[in-house]
């Protein structure tokens, strides 16, 4: 399959780790799960325009899409978790999961997508480290019981800004 489509549906992969995302913490819970629609995007290079590495994009899923893929048989999804294959490639699982987690982020408590900004940065840097995408970077697993990301970020922690 990989060599005759540009994009894959990936949620039986990763449908379970927003799922379990969601459920354990508390600034995600506004978010239904079986509302978002993940995609692996094999064509694109996973650069932006400034030349800099995309893992991931978070976007709302046009009107006109939610009805033919519903049509088609699919869930009524809302939004699309794209990942960009050639920039994931080498994120193990912790990796994947804090990738899903940050994604998950910029999905506000009044449904609209929120940018990336210098304090969901913050947040992202302060609680895995610089790096923490890296190959070589170890990530802790976010769904593992001992890790909370209240305790990892300490007195950093903030909830995600509410969009204006």
């Amino acid at each position: 399959m990989e060599d005759l489509f540009d994009y894959e549906i990936c949620n039986a992969q990763y449908h379970p780790v927003a799922e379990g995302l969601i459920k354990k913490y508390e600034e995600l819970r506004h978010i239904d799960p079986d509302t978002i629609l993940f995609l692996l995007n094999r064509k694109a290079a996973g650069k932006s325009s400034r030349n800099k590495v995309r893992l991931a994009e978070t976007s709302k899923v046009p009107p006109k899409w939610q009805q033919v893929l519903y049509q088609g048989g699919g869930l009524s999804y809302f939004y699309l978790i794209e990942f960009f294959e050639k920039s994931i490639a080498c994120l193990d699982e912790n990796q994947m999961k804090a990738l899903i987690y940050r994604e998950l982020r910029r999905i506000s408590l009044t449904g609209k997508i929120v940018s990336p900004d210098v304090h969901e940065w913050y947040q992202i840097l302060e609680g895995l480290g610089r790096h923490w995408f890296y190959p070589e970077a170890t990530c802790p697993d976010l769904l593992a019981d001992d890790i909370d990301w209240k305790r990892l970020m300490g007195s950093s922690f903030e909830r995600p800004v509410a969009e204006e």
